[in-house]
């Protein structure tokens, strides 16, 4: 009879077959894992894995995603050039990062092709158009005005504010008469923000069609001028001297500060001034609106006044509103300081 022995609690080594077949397992299961994982790597999370070479890709790092990345040296993997395009949603839209790949990437590169990088467009300046400059005004030229003459200075500065307009071939006319309608011309364009203080009245000698009938109008209810007796105006009567001085008077509602006999002294040919006007002459010469040529202590009342006298004395009573700045002359007339 044989004994038997009890079995040896030693391992036989595997064989050379069970060895490959253990190997086949193992590759088997990571192809699988490997191509589960290619397909949907959403589903196990494993977007961010990285594999061994022999098993998967080389990983790509989102800061870079612009760099070639070759494959490793000692990999077996010997698979053509793959070219890896990124959905929208996976990669931030910058522009791409590190150097220009070539046309051709070379055999065994993995290339990242990123998306079109958005090109921020700048929008243009705004292009602002320069400011015209405003014309130059030239000086006005009155061929029958001269620099030297007298009242230039008054009859420039109310044509270039328009208020003498009637001016035709750079001529003034300034020794012409003035007449009534004329003056209620001047008188509307200097005080045509002056509220009315007084009813209009119906002149029987004015049409209401006239082309001068607002301004007598005007003149009228601002109390600058009055009719005649029998509700007439007499628009084209020549204007003495006395009733431009009363009626600017008037229309600035002048008051004499003392006794107007007393102001009237300055006057050599006093005498002649009208009863009805000593007051609005003396208010009128305190005020500095009289303007006497050629002999400031001449007032001539009575005279037919001029175009040029009229524009004198129409700018002294701007002056006096504050519409325009006061002008030195040696016409103007300044009242005598008369000891009380």
């Amino acid at each position: 009879m044989s004994s038997s022995q009890p079995p040896s609690g030693e391992r036989n080594p595997l064989g050379l077959d069970e060895l490959i077949a253990i190997l086949v397992a193992f590759g088997t299961m990571g192809a699988i894992l490997f191509w589960v994982t290619g397909k949907n790597p959403d589903r196990l999370n494993a977007r961010n894995w990285q594999f061994p070479a022999v098993f998967s890709q080389p990983a790509v790092t989102p800061a870079s995603p612009g760099i070639l990345t070759p494959a490793p040296p000692n990999s077996d993997l010997r698979s053509p050039a793959t070219t890896l395009v990124p959905s929208e949603s996976d990669v931030a839209p910058v522009a791409p990062l590190g150097p220009i790949l070539p046309a051709t990437p070379p055999v065994g590169a993995i290339v990242v092709v990123p998306p079109k990088p958005i090109v921020r467009s700048t929008p243009a300046p705004a292009i602002t158009k320069p400011k015209a400059a405003k014309p130059k005004v030239g000086p006005v030229i009155l061929s029958d005005v001269p620099d030297k003459y007298w009242a230039r200075p008054f009859i420039v500065a109310l044509v270039d504010r328009k208020i003498f307009a009637d001016s035709t071939d750079n001529k003034f006319r300034p020794d012409e008469p003035m007449t009534r309608a004329e003056l209620a011309r001047l008188i509307q364009r200097m005080s045509d923000d002056k509220e009315p203080i007084r009813k209009p009245i119906d002149f029987k000698d004015v049409k209401d069609k006239s082309p001068v009938a607002p301004a007598i109008d005007h003149t009228v209810k601002t109390g600058y001028l009055k009719g005649y007796p029998n509700n007439e105006f007499r628009p084209e009567k020549q204007i003495p001297r006395v009733e431009v001085i009363a009626a600017l008077a008037s229309g600035l509602s002048l008051k004499p500060s003392t006794k107007a006999t007393k102001t009237l002294q300055v006057y050599t040919d006093r005498a002649k001034v009208p009863k009805w006007a000593v007051n609005k002459v003396a208010s009128a010469t305190e005020a500095g609106i009289v303007v006497n040529h050629p002999k400031r202590t001449l007032l001539q009342p009575n005279r037919i006044a001029t175009r040029a006298e009229v524009a004198a004395m129409i700018y002294q009573a701007m002056a006096k509103k504050g519409q325009v700045p006061a002008k030195s002359s040696e016409y103007v007339v300044k009242p005598l300081k008369l000891s009380k």
